[in-house]
């Protein structure tokens, strides 16, 4: 995508549209003009111990030779414009190996194909003196242009519906497409009213039998080509990106498939991009080598898979830890790959993790999600609610954890308000379906079970600490060890909670009653619930040290603390920039960062900066040579995903084409419309860039039918 006020690299536009496919006039204009000889100061090659540059006097010494910013490749000039192989290294594929650039040339200027484009392109104005001296050759090619140029403009009305479908999130087809329905679904609705604007596509839409562009097929092909497109895009920002993280997270779809969702994570001249790429349906291989084989496979294919600094994954099959995860066995591939969550969500897992170990724990909050679905599915029992305990019940989620923690302050303070809405409920069964009176009955002896009495008390006083440290997670991200101080400092609030044991215990009784001896199967009732207290404790306790351990090796961040440049300024952090050195050594030299660190320490200009701000100052004063290293280790620092909530957006967009589509989307046309429906802002930026023109040399790879190439 060329950059506004940037001229046009005409190799690229040749390569994506060859010379072949323009008009006479094109081709007249890009002979006169003649051979781009650009600078390519991105080439290099290292070897050696040192760095290989293309030197500009290659094409004094190679006439022929060319080259393009876009591709960083070179080519050979003729062989671009009239060879007929348009697939060979020196007119399509590029060459880029500085080492052997001599003997290639050399080797390539003899051959008969180059010597062929020679020949043609010294006689190209004389070939055409045969055509224009037969007129009716150049009315027939005239001709045959104006209804290339026709169709094209029709193609591109097409491409528009889908392109409005797709960001809209609407569905393409209806149940019946014929001709008399009255319905033919949204895509063939819409070109209809389309068509009373357009004189051309209305007679097209008539008349034309072979390709009405109407057909599922042909709504497919152009759904594919737009995706196609997105995702070359993509790829072309990554490949000029110096990190790139990899974020991906499971979920459940509409018609109970697992999905997995890819997105990178990387920075360019306008920011950080966080790009959600596909989906990948996991159903049938959620082993940890199945997931981990397949991102594996998604960053070769987007071939960054050595820029790959951080890795966060989601959901229950890819959140594993140990050396069987995931993340492990894509680390072995990819040496540098942090595995980072944000800390709420790491808090989360905590909790969860805490709780499911535990049979008594996973049963207790069964119930609570039982109890909140129990007046969500009901207006009525809703309205019941909000009259007899005047305050709702929060939604349960599995994620974040701090909406349970609501759900168990709402039962803790309004247990006994509850227990006079069961009572009602039972009073008047009359007035109530059977499956109310039923469950009113059970959720009532449940409110005065001494277990689930217990628990409610146990898990009251826990969140009542967790829920002050998610939130300083949330605000305090920046700031890595500060947040470890707070995690262990809760960590050391959960043991004190065993001295309150006996206080929980008598709450409890006096609440529920004595609990029976014979329902908690110990003869000790009193030692049973110590003993499963102090088992909870220990979980969370657990869980909190093994999940925040790896966060220690991203303490390099506080080096771009802007609330500490004034500190740094008196005292260079010499432990952030050990912290680097740990984690991504290899990647930076560290005598000229620490130089170029203690100048933005100590100049005003950066004060206050965040580093996204930073960035944004680079790339406005052009310092990204000058300070090269503090460029690298601010790219390096944005592209670490703080938390994966770009993920969690394509789940919400997963669920409204499915139900859209009634679910029976395949797979490829799935993850073509989420990336459209997703990414409709990049999708928008593409469209003002020759999006159509691109889309239109996709699809031609699949559809013959009618002539949209020029002569």
């Amino acid at each position: 995508m060329a950059e506004e006020g940037k001229e046009v690299d005409l190799v690229a536009d040749l390569i994506s549209r060859p010379f072949s496919r323009r008009t006479l006039q094109e081709k007249l204009d890009i002979v006169k003009k003649g051979r781009v000889t650009p600078a390519l100061t991105s080439l290099s090659q290292p070897g050696g111990g040192f760095v290989r540059h293309f030197q500009v006097t290659n094409y004094e010494r190679y006439p022929w030779l060319t080259g393009s910013e876009v591709h960083c490749k070179l080519y050979c000039w003729e062989c671009l414009l009239f060879a007929l192989d348009r697939h060979g290294v020196w007119s399509h594929t590029g060459f880029g190996n500085l080492t052997c650039l001599t003997k290639a040339a050399k080797k390539h200027q003899n051959t008969a194909g180059h010597l062929q484009s020679i020949v043609l392109s010294k006689t190209f104005g004389e070939s055409r003196v045969e055509l224009q001296l037969n007129e009716h050759a150049r009315r027939e090619t005239e001709l045959h242009n104006e209804k290339v140029k026709k169709n094209r403009e029709i193609l591109k009305r097409l491409i528009d519906c889908v392109l409005f479908l797709g960001k809209q999130e609407l569905s393409f087809r209806g149940r019946d497409e014929s001709g008399g329905s009255s319905n033919r679904g949204n895509y063939c609705e819409l070109l209809s009213v389309i068509a009373e604007s357009n004189t051309d596509l209305h007679y097209h839409l008539s008349t034309n039998e072979a390709f009405s562009g109407t057909s599922g097929k042909i709504q497919d092909d152009l759904i594919s080509a737009i995706d196609e497109v997105i995702r070359d895009e993509i790829r072309r920002e990554v490949k000029n990106a110096p990190f790139v993280s990899v974020m991906v997270e499971e979920t459940t779809d509409a018609s109970n498939a697992a999905q997995l969702a890819l997105a990178l994570r990387y920075v360019t001249r306008s920011g950080v991009k966080e790009r959600f790429v596909r989906f990948e349906d996991v159903t049938s291989g959620k082993r940890a080598d199945d997931i981990a084989g397949l991102v594996i496979k998604f960053l070769l294919e987007n071939e960054c898979l050595d820029k790959v600094v951080a890795q966060c994954f989601e959901g229950a099959t890819v959140t594993s830890s140990g050396l069987n995860g995931v993340q492990a066995k894509v680390k072995e591939s990819a040496p540098l790959a942090l595995f980072i969550h944000c800390y709420a969500h790491q808090l989360s897992l905590v909790l969860s993790q805490g709780a499911s170990k535990l049979k008594e724990c996973k049963i207790f909050f069964a119930h609570l999600n039982g109890l909140v679905a129990f007046f969500s599915r009901s207006p009525w029992r809703t309205q019941l609610l909000d009259e007899i305990c005047q305050r709702r019940l929060p939604g349960v989620t599995p994620t974040p954890w701090q909406s349970t923690s609501r759900v168990v302050n709402t039962v803790f303070e309004k247990r006994e308000a509850l227990k006079e809405l069961f009572g009602h409920i039972l009073e008047n069964h009359s007035e109530y379906d059977e499956d109310s009176v039923r469950c009113a009955d059970g959720f009532k002896a449940l409110l005065d079970c001494f277990e689930f009495c217990f628990l409610l008390h146990t898990f009251n006083g826990i969140f009542h600490y967790s829920d002050m440290l998610f939130s300083i997670l949330q605000d305090k991200k920046s700031d890595v060890q500060f947040c470890l101080d707070r995690v262990k400092e809760f960590c050391d609030t959960v043991e004190r909670e065993r001295s309150r044991y006996e206080g929980v215990y008598e709450a409890t009784e006096r609440a529920a009653g004595a609990p029976s001896a014979r329902k908690c199967h110990a003869v000790d009732p009193r030692e049973h619930y110590r003993q499963l207290h102090g088992s909870i404790l220990d979980n969370i306790i657990c869980q909190t040290q093994t999940r925040f351990q790896d966060h220690e090796k991203m303490m390099f961040v506080t080096l771009l603390d802007p609330l500490r440049f004034l500190e740094y300024r008196r005292s260079f952090p010499h432990a952030g920039l050990s912290s680097l050195a740990r984690s991504h050594g290899a990647l930076f030299d560290f005598s000229q960062l620490k130089t170029e660190l203690t100048v933005m320490y100590t100049m005003d200009d950066f004060y206050g900066k965040s580093p996204s701000d930073i960035l944004h100052f680079i790339h406005q004063n052009n310092l990204s040579e000058v300070m090269k290293q503090l460029y690298r280790f601010v790219c390096l620092a944005l592209t670490i995903p703080a938390s994966p909530a770009s993920v969690k957006r394509t789940f919400s967009a997963l669920e409204r084409i499915q139900t859209h589509a009634k679910n029976t989307t395949g797979q490829t046309r799935l993850s073509a419309l989420a990336l459209m429906a997703i990414e409709k802002d990049f999708l928008m930026e593409l469209k003002c860039v020759n999006l159509h023109e691109r889309v239109i040399e996709q699809f031609l790879r699949k559809e013959r039918r009618m002539d949209f190439v020029f002569k």
